[in-house]
């Protein structure tokens, strides 16, 4: 089972790596994957997204050829470093992480420790964890995009 880190990555892929390191990364190993472009017309500021998408269960998300997040969905077959998983109950989630809280507007939940949770309405089970990097957790700062300089 593959571990993610909050503010690393997984695996092989982590943050301080560029859209093209990626790619080249996943043509070695011969990995399947598919991109998307979000030009983001009317955001401000207007800066692209590129998205890479291996199988239907990672997306890995940048900006300026930076990445700055990981969504974890579906079939993913992974953790984080303190054992919360995909379909786990978000119950025993927060039991896991005493930082977790609910986010109505995003309808997630954002633990200090650096990742977010989707979970299922009906069942109460989480559906995605999302990773990403420090710069993520203050929109402000974030959305200046200094941090893709590093």
């Amino acid at each position: 089972m593959i571990t993610v880190s909050p503010y690393k990555g997984y695996d092989n892929i982590n943050f301080k790596m560029s859209y093209d390191e990626v790619r080249t990364l996943l043509q070695s190993e011969r990995t399947p994957y598919n991109t998307e472009h979000w030009p983001n017309k009317g955001c401000t500021p207007e800066v692209a997204w590129d998205i890479i998408r291996i199988g239907a269960s990672i997306s890995l998300f940048f900006a300026k050829g930076r990445m700055f997040k990981i969504y974890f969905e579906n079939s993913f077959d992974g953790k984080l470093e303190n054992g919360i998983c995909i379909g786990m109950p978000i119950k025993e989630a927060e039991s896991i992480d005493s930082t977790l809280e609910y986010d109505d507007w995003n309808e997630s939940y954002a633990s200090k420790q650096g990742y977010w949770l989707e979970d299922d309405a009906e069942t109460g089970k989480i559906i995605s964890i999302s990773i990403f990097i420090k710069a993520l957790e203050n929109e402000e700062t974030f959305f200046q995009y200094k941090w893709c300089k590093n």
